[in-house]
């Protein structure tokens, strides 16, 4: 669901910034960002983060003072901002500059990187109803996932994001797939059961999913209350893997070895400790864990 709203002059704005997401981010860029706010009739309070959790921290203590809440930074701190909007009664609209390396959210979302297109969309207010996922009750944005490529995400080092930014992640992801390897697991949606052994799974409420895979745009509704699910089982064919990995990268999930449907509810349980990864950080190694789609959500400001 998307509809406007006007934002009259001196709307008060608490503004969260992660001065370590992508590249180093200079006071110069900070205060430009602050002032360009300023210059769009906002009245922001600055906060810089200091550790992890601290975006929730603020946004829980200061969140509903505020008539919006714009954060600038990776993934990671996006969810720390929306895991704290969900903390509140009174959830104040959410505008987001992408400041990381690959920022599958945004890209779904066509939020752009420049701080003055980025500001000058806010001003316009634009609303997106978006729902929100839990994971084993701890909240995410866009994507709780397992197997093939999940870990390049959390274990590219940020010097290397920093320098080589995307291409980081594409070199990283080349030799996560020597690594591939399957698990085996009963993933219990809404309308089916799957056992099976799979090299990949996911549940996601985005069209890009670990900056490698793509779900067509027709299926993604970020306010119907239910995730997409994809799920790759192991293929021992070498010829019928590289074929269907590239069907999954051009967008065709017809095929025998995928399984892409939709579910409010997701349970996934393995047969050994299982690492997850949820927008794009470590989540841990499980044996179960349920995602459910919360929704409503929150609003999100976009183009």
């Amino acid at each position: 669901m998307e509809f406007r709203t006007e934002f009259s002059d001196g709307k008060r704005v608490l503004l969260i910034m992660n001065p370590k997401a992508g590249k180093t981010t200079s006071k110069t860029k900070i205060d430009y960002f602050k002032k360009t706010l300023e210059k769009y009739g906002f009245r922001p309070t600055l906060y810089l983060t200091e550790y992890a959790k601290h975006s929730t921290e603020l946004v829980v203590k200061y969140g509903e003072e505020y008539d919006m809440v714009v954060c600038s930074g990776g993934d990671g701190t996006l969810n720390e901002v929306v895991s704290g909007l969900m903390q509140l009664e009174k959830r104040p609209i959410l505008g987001y500059l992408p400041a990381g390396t690959t920022n599958d959210f945004a890209k779904t979302m066509r939020l752009p990187k420049l701080v003055e297109q980025s500001v000058a969309m806010m001003a316009r207010g634009k609303l997106c109803d978006v729902d929100c996922g839990t994971f084993n009750g701890e909240c995410f944005v866009y994507v709780a996932s397992f197997g093939a490529f999940t870990k390049v995400s959390y274990s590219t080092p940020q010097s290397a994001k920093n320098m080589f930014g995307r291409a980081a992640y594409i070199f990283d992801s080349i030799q996560s797939a020597f690594e591939i390897r399957p698990y085996h697991a009963k993933v219990t949606t809404d309308d089916a059961v799957y056992v099976d052994d799979f090299i990949f799974g996911s549940v996601t409420n985005a069209l890009n999913v670990g900056g490698v895979l793509t779900l067509p745009r027709e299926i993604v509704n970020f306010s119907d209350g239910k995730f997409e699910v994809l799920l790759i089982k192991n293929i021992d064919n070498p010829e019928d893997f590289s074929d269907t990995i590239r069907a999954c990268i051009d967008m065709n999930y017809d095929s025998d070895n995928v399984i892409l449907t939709q579910s409010s509810s997701v349970t996934i349980e393995f047969d050994e400790d299982t690492p997850f990864t949820k927008d794009g950080e470590f989540a841990g190694s499980m044996r179960e864990n349920t995602v459910k789609c919360i929704s409503p959500g929150y609003k999100l400001l976009i183009p």
